[in-house]
């Protein structure tokens, strides 16, 4: 039995799979950058014993010296580049008169200067049929390929990493006697 889905409605439903994955990339990668701090939002760090550098230094002389560990790993900040959708479908009938109007009792639908008022229009709809048979006796064939890319880091982010960057180094001395 064929299922007839609104063309208009099929490719939204596809636009918002989209930003939803985007949006996903996003919280992930927040998540990822909470590892770096401790529960108390402190920057993780590591401690290392190197020979000393300072002047006057001896042989034996050690200073510790402190790195947080987010500038020291690389970044992974990703974004979706391009999506490529392709499908099998048997185009439908045209429906007339479909009225699309904005609700102003919706939350977040208010006035915004960026939308038409509220009067209804009625566009014609071209109803799809997803679950034709297609070339080799598949049904429904869809083809999804989803490019993502890596990006600079945010104003932000740069500007966090930067500063931990300048906070690191040598915070205490041991000088050993001979």
């Amino acid at each position: 039995m064929p299922t007839q889905t609104p063309l208009p409605g099929l490719i939204e439903a596809m636009a918002g799979a989209v930003i939803d994955a985007q949006d996903r990339i996003e919280k992930r990668q927040l998540a990822n950058l909470g590892d770096y701090f401790d529960d108390d939002n402190r920057p993780k760090s590591i401690v290392m014993r190197m020979p000393s550098m300072q002047p006057g230094a001896r042989e034996s002389d050690e200073d510790l010296y402190r790195a947080p560990l987010l500038p020291l790993v690389s970044s992974n900040f990703l974004r979706i580049k391009d999506v490529e959708i392709s499908f099998d479908a048997d185009l439908g009938s045209l429906v007339h008169g479909a009225e699309e109007t904005a609700s102003e009792e919706a939350p977040g639908k208010g006035k915004r200067g960026w939308r038409r008022g509220g009067e209804p229009t009625k566009t014609p709809q071209v109803q799809v049929d997803t679950t034709i048979k297609a070339g080799r006796g598949k049904s429904g064939s869809v083809h999804v390929v989803l490019r993502v890319e890596g990006s600079e880091p945010t104003e932000g982010a740069a500007r966090l990493m930067n500063h931990l960057t300048q906070t690191q180094g040598v915070f205490r001395t041991f000088r050993y006697e001979e």
